[in-house]
């Protein structure tokens, strides 16, 4: 799997989730869960399981497994971005009535108004807990967020294009870790720490491909990799399951 550091972040093998932290402070955390998307599809004629349910068990499984009671789920909870259908309003509660043996904080993404309304849990719009700051990835993270570690975000759908024997191309989901660019950093942050490392994490919702980052200059990239506040062209790109597939400036060249 991605390596780091320290001990204290383990990408979930197979899995568009990460733990964060050691021992009682350690959280699953996972981002862009989207629920009520496949509402979209209902329209089209095309009828899914209960995929939010699905979701919120997947993730108690996790925490079960690894003897984890914390979870921090990093934005865009909901699919609509305004105020949610009923259909979507049930199957948020009920998503939050399965997570509810876990000590659960909501980060709140681009697709979370009103989201405060219906649920009792923590929303937050940053979050620092030990070496991590928390942010879903839409906007630019505090000075306190940058004087971290590590630095975890969503939001990107980050995933990889790839072309198979055939010459047809797919997306596979994709970690990506980047380092500091201290440069352009300082351009927009009086103080942050020279090696902090950003990694922005998949989609945990199974209907979202994600956006491939060897495609086009700056598709799917949020506003700290479109304007190199860490270095884009260097960043690692990693599967699922650990592989490394490279930077995205050797991936894109294979495009």
């Amino acid at each position: 799997m991605p390596t780091t550091d320290n001990d204290e972040i383990k990408f979930v093998y197979g899995s568009p989730a990460m733990i964060a932290g050691k021992g009682k402070r350690a959280s699953i955390v996972v981002g862009d869960i989207h629920i009520g998307m496949e509402s979209k599809l209902r329209r089209l004629g095309i009828r899914l399981y209960d995929t939010a349910a699905s979701m919120a068990r997947d993730i108690l499984r996790m925490a079960s497994e690894f003897s984890i009671s914390r979870a921090i789920l990093l934005g865009d909870i909901k699919d609509q971005v305004l105020r949610p259908e009923s259909s979507e309003r049930f199957a948020i509660s009920n998503f939050f009535n399965i997570l509810s043996p876990l000590d659960v904080t909501v980060v709140r993404g681009n697709h979370d108004a009103y989201l405060s309304d219906m649920l009792s849990v923590p929303i937050v719009d940053e979050l620092t807990v030990g070496r991590f700051s928390f942010t879903h990835g839409n906007s630019w993270p505090s000075e306190k967020a940058m004087q971290s570690q590590y630095l975890i975000t969503a939001h990107n759908h980050a995933a990889l294009s790839i072309k198979d024997l055939n010459g047809a191309l797919y997306s596979r989901k994709a970690w990506v870790i980047a380092e500091i660019n201290p440069e352009e950093a300082s351009r927009r942050y009086r103080r942050f720490n020279k090696s902090i490392k950003l990694i922005i994490m998949p989609a945990f919702n199974d209907l979202i491909l994600g956006h491939p980052v060897n495609e086009g200059e700056s598709r799917g990239l949020g506003p700290l990799l479109q304007k190199m506040v860490f270095e884009t062209e260097t960043a690692s790109v990693y599967s699922l399951e650990g592989q490394y597939f490279g930077r995205i400036s050797e991936l894109r060249k294979k495009q």
